[in-house]
């Protein structure tokens, strides 16, 4: 699972950069724009993330000792100012990360989100609205921030429905 879901994030040049485990699922954090950038990273992301969750809404049910596990996504997206670079040791262990009010502003949406759901920042929302609907949910309260935030619910696009003149604009996980 953990490789379709990097193959499916590389597609739109995003980078699975951690994955962490609990008994109760997985956290994982998907990254756009650094190394390279691109003038529609929310676009990328938007579309890498609805076909992660098509991905996982589409994938048989595990059975563990006689018991249906059940399989659900919840996803925070947001954008803006992060710091990204190689952090550790000079001449011991180094890893690329990336900090930030972005990052953790998305890891408070994927917190709050239900099963299945993707939560947008409104600047995302206002980057994507043309090519995907999202319904308002009015705003909500997250920790670290001051002010409320807009938060919107990015909706389910039907498999193979055009949203750019390319490939890389299509949704649906073949």
């Amino acid at each position: 699972m953990f490789a379709r879901i990097n193959a499916t994030a590389e597609a739109q040049g995003g980078i699975l950069k951690k994955i962490t485990y609990h008994l109760a699922g997985s956290d994982m954090m998907i990254y756009f724009g650094v190394p390279h950038y691109y003038q529609d990273n929310a676009l990328r992301a938007a579309i890498a993330l609805l076909n992660i969750r098509t991905l996982i809404q589409n994938t048989p049910t595990p059975i563990l000792t006689d018991t249906a596990l059940f399989l659900s996504c919840q996803i925070g997206i947001a954008q803006g100012p992060v710091f990204a670079a190689e952090i550790g040791e000079l001449r011991g262990r180094r890893e690329f990360n990336v900090l930030g009010d972005a990052v953790n502003t998305a890891a408070r949406l994927m917190g709050r989100a239900n099963p299945n759901q993707i939560l947008v920042t409104q600047s995302v929302y206002e980057a994507i609205a043309d090519r995907f609907p999202a319904i308002p949910l009015g705003s909500c309260t997250l920790k670290g921030k001051s002010q409320p935030l807009p938060v919107f619910d990015l909706c389910p696009v039907p498999a193979g429905i055009a949203t750019g003149g390319d490939d890389r604009g299509k949704i649906g996980v073949s």
